[in-house]
């Protein structure tokens, strides 16, 4: 049956009108020049009408719900979010699914266009008492700002509620120096040993850039080595010519030694760089980090009594190393730019943030002033803590494959 016009009055009409399409009568409007069909399930045109009338009501009141929006779920949101992840290439999967499994527990049940700032709020504060911290509850609700966006922009909901995630100063500060570091590689499993040297040289993130480097990647004719840009976390192209640091460069050419052996042992093509005894890529060092720094931090003795000489160790990550080389670059006198090339930092703020200064960079630096205050001073050598120039670290240069 073709649909018919209802001959409701005309200041009914002002907002929208009724067709009846079968037996069923059905709602059309339009708001902000697109138009919206939606049943009232009712064979009744009074019913129809007080629907009608209640979503004019709504509308008047700014709380109008655009019918696709109310079919939207919150397993809907979760599916265009990974959805996303996965069309984009971004790598962070693991972190957003866990935050949505939180998020799920709340909102679940919940239709999209249910979700209000009140409960926004409460689902935090509830987090917060859970013993998340205040960067963990922040970045799950970030994922939720993100889930509902991409529900606007498929134009699957009208609007969503204020969201707010501020910035919470909760950077850490750590470095390694050169002695701590030898200590912790002492005591590292051999095929982890080329990954953490290959870090503190470079500053490249260990997970996502080092361990899924490939020897494609790695031009022993140029000496460089580099990434795409779909290889990165700031989706852009990086280089860093080992040739131009010794050190790299042996290391490099001895993992390649290595690999060869290997793969003739073998009787396969090893793709990775870095990778365990048999070949497979490395997945995971949490654990043997964490027994590394330990020992080190005890000088290699074990139980609850072991005197703890180097502390420092004890709370030191591997992300660290990024820190590392932007100090150890910019004390070499590198142009920050470049640096910033090199350790694939894509904003100054971040840069700034990880080029740690501690005391004994600060007393060379007064130390410099002296001299130029006092330019026929007698004075030799540094004053006591200074470090002045430091030398690339040549230490345990052995690691297997």
């Amino acid at each position: 049956m073709n649909p018919t016009m209802s001959n409701e009055p005309k200041e009914r009409r002002e907002f929208g009108s009724l067709r009846l399409r079968g037996r069923i009568w059905w709602l059309r409007y339009r708001i902000d020049g697109k138009e919206h069909w939606e049943s009232s399930r009712s064979t009744s045109r009074r019913v129809a009408l007080k629907l009608l009338q209640e979503r004019a009501a709504e509308f008047r009141a700014d709380v109008f719900t655009a019918p696709s929006s109310r079919r939207v779920g919150f397993a809907d949101l979760e599916r265009m979010i990974l959805d996303h992840y996965k069309v984009e290439g971004l790598r962070s999967t693991r972190r957003v699914t866990s935050a949505l499994a939180h998020l799920r527990e709340t909102f679940g049940p919940m239709r999209a266009a249910s979700i209000t700032a009140d409960l926004v709020t409460s689902y935090k504060a509830a987090r917060l008492d859970e013993g998340a911290s205040m960067s963990t509850a922040n970045y799950e609700l970030s994922v939720l700002r993100k889930a509902l966006n991409l529900a606007i922009d498929a134009n699957r909901l009208s609007t969503r509620p204020k969201i707010s995630t501020p910035k919470v100063d909760n950077a850490r500060a750590g470095f390694f120096e050169p002695d701590d570091f030898a200590a912790v590689l002492t005591y590292l499993r051999p095929p982890l040993r080329p990954v953490m040297r290959f870090a503190y040289l470079t500053g490249w993130r260990v997970p996502s850039e080092i361990l899924r480097l490939t020897w494609d990647r790695v031009d022993f004719a140029a000496g460089v080595v580099s990434l795409e840009a779909k290889q990165t976390k700031g989706k852009k192209p990086r280089q860093f010519p080992f040739s131009a640091l010794p050190e790299l460069q042996s290391l490099l050419e001895e993992q390649r030694a290595a690999t060869t052996t290997l793969e003739r042992t073998l009787g396969a093509i090893i793709p990775y760089v870095f990778h365990h005894r048999g070949g497979k890529p490395i997945v995971s060092y949490d654990g043997a980090w964490r027994s590394a720094c330990r020992l080190a931090a005890t000088d290699g003795k074990t139980g609850a009594v072991a005197p703890i000489i180097r502390p420092r160790v004890l709370n030191r990550i591997a992300h660290d190393f990024r820190r590392t080389a932007v100090r150890n670059l910019v004390r070499a006198g590198v142009d920050e730019s470049l640096a910033m090339k090199l350790t694939g930092h894509a904003t100054r703020e971040i840069f700034d943030r990880y080029n740690i200064t501690n005391d004994a960079d600060l007393r060379a630096g007064v130390a410099k002033l002296d001299e130029y205050l006092n330019p026929k001073s007698k004075r030799r050598g540094r004053p006591k803590g200074t470090t002045g120039g430091q030398s690339t670290l040549r230490i345990i240069s052995g690691g297997g494959s």
